[in-house]
């Protein structure tokens, strides 16, 4: 006599069960590590923006064309090396952890904000200010003995960039504090999960 093999019916109108497609998800180290680089790549950056404040707060106020040549020369080397792989850097590790954890991309008004504000960041420093660093760079490279002149670029960088700082704190006040809850897209993931 052969042992026979329980089976597993469904009840007839019960929905078949379809594997679900897994989430993205960062392991434990992986999350530790990318929010490791992100929260010193973040804070590097804002601590650029403000060193880039200040030299061109320099440059505009300065009579000596030697410091003037200096100020707008550090601006060029920082806007064109540091900036750039800070700015980058913090971006792709923060879509990695919006996507590899619980906060999801577009699931929360704060993370939304954030993306806004560095998104509008990273293209206004790439084709705008970085044009106007060079610019003002070549301005005051060989004045000779002559006042320092950068012209429009100096006057452009004196409020654009304390106001890019501004925006790059705000951002980081907006990731302590997570303000506004959830986006529609949110709630709706929300309610779905706790249907099933």
């Amino acid at each position: 006599m052969s042992a026979s093999v329980p089976t597993t019916t469904a009840k007839p109108g019960t929905p078949r069960q379809h594997p679900t497609k897994k989430k993205f998800e960062l392991g434990r180290r992986t999350r530790k590590l990318t929010l490791a680089v992100h929260v010193v790549t973040s804070v590097g950056w804002v601590g650029l923006s403000l060193s880039m404040v200040v030299l061109a707060i320099m440059g505009y106020t300065t009579d000596d064309p030697a410091v003037a040549k200096g100020v707008f020369y550090a601006m060029y080397v920082f806007d064109d090396t540091s900036v750039t792989v800070f700015s980058v850097t913090a971006a792709i590790t923060g879509i990695l952890l919006s996507c590899g954890t619980k906060w999801g991309l577009l699931l929360h008004w704060w993370i939304v904000v954030k993306w806004v504000i560095t998104l509008f960041m990273t293209i206004f420093a790439w084709f705008v200010i970085h044009p106007i660093v060079t610019t003002a760079s070549e301005r005051t490279a060989d004045v000779g003995d002559g006042p320092p002149d950068p012209g429009a670029a100096g006057d452009f960088l004196l409020w654009s960039v304390p106001l890019l700082f501004a925006l790059l704190t705000a951002a980081a006040v907006v990731s302590v504090y997570k303000p506004w809850g959830r986006t529609a897209r949110g709630l709706r993931t929300q309610a779905a999960g706790r249907r099933r």
